[in-house]
């Protein structure tokens, strides 16, 4: 099986659109804390005892005091009782920020044991911290994941997230495959909603026994194994002389006249009575001049 991934901009109100900051801010405030929950675990337990520099004793302290993911996943109980709103956000999407974190220290442990530089999970700031997101089928709701077969084009469908609201969403293509989990992302201004798709397995291509090696050259564009020759099309060389003498006409023309512009765009032909931009300009700035004594026109104008 491949994963596919379809992305579509989000469409939604001034009250959704501070709900969806409200949601992303609390779930990055979740991830920091469990972040400083597991470093203050293996700094207390681990990193303080006496035995911390014997390897055997190292593991075993860790073993015995380190929090894994499991445990933080029980935790989001206790957490709801004491901070309320966090029951205002849906618990798949707080299960799915404790398996972020989660796969931040297994990616951690999996560099540092490759000998590779280990890079610690860090902090998540407020411009790094810009998506959360829906890991099955609950907490979210589609309107359609196709567009009608007599419509082409962008069609507008509705978006439905627990807790949150209705957003609009246009399906500029179909969505194919079955959905596995739904991201909302933050980019600038502008929300995404980004469908993990699972499809099948992509169709071979097939068999041709009629292969036939390319190889690009100097004075034929390319050779074919079968000795076939491709020619160069040489757009420029076909055309260098008409567009030297283009330029040289150019060259004596005055800067900015009527003749100037006609060269430079040939395909735009003035209408009988019309002027050019500048001079119309100048000529409604002229027609609105008056005298500073009596309020009459000027002669002339």
């Amino acid at each position: 099986m491949s994963i596919k991934a379809y992305k579509y901009r989000l469409y939604a109100n001034k009250q959704t659109m501070e709900k969806l900051n409200w949601v992303l801010d609390r779930c990055r405030e979740l991830y920091n804390a469990a972040l400083q929950e597991r470093r203050d675990a293996y700094e207390i337990g681990v990193k303080r005892h006496p035995n911390y520099y014997d390897d055997e004793s190292r593991t075993r302290l860790t073993r015995e005091h380190a929090i894994g993911y499991y445990e933080q996943k029980r935790e989001l109980v206790e957490i709801k009782e004491a901070r309320p709103e966090y029951q205002e956000i849906t618990s798949h999407v707080s299960q799915d920020v404790i398996l972020r974190l989660k796969r931040a220290y297994d990616d951690f442990f999996r560099r540092v044991q490759n000998g590779e530089q280990p890079g610690y999970p860090r902090f998540q700031g407020r411009n790094r911290y810009d998506s959360f997101t829906y890991p099955d089928g609950a907490g979210w709701k589609l309107e359609a994941q196709k567009r009608p077969t007599d419509k082409k084009g962008i069609v507008k469908v509705n978006l439905r997230l627990t807790k949150i609201g209705t957003v609009k969403l246009h399906l500029h293509r179909d969505i194919k495959g079955r959905i596995k989990t739904v991201t909302i992302k933050r980019e600038g201004e502008h929300w995404y909603a980004i469908f993990t798709c699972e499809i099948g397995k992509p169709q071979p291509f097939p068999v041709c026994h009629e292969d036939v090696g390319i190889d690009l050259g100097v004075t034929h564009f390319a050779a074919l194994s079968n000795g076939e020759f491709i020619d160069h099309p040489r757009y420029f060389r076909k055309a260098q002389k008409k567009l030297a003498k283009a330029q040289q006409a150019l060259a004596w023309k005055t800067y900015r006249s009527r003749t100037s512009r006609r060269r430079l765009h040939p395909n735009k032909t003035k209408q009988p009575g019309s002027t050019y931009p500048m001079e119309q300009a100048q000529k409604q700035d002229s027609t609105n001049l008056f005298s500073m004594q009596d309020g009459q026109r000027l002669p002339g104008w």
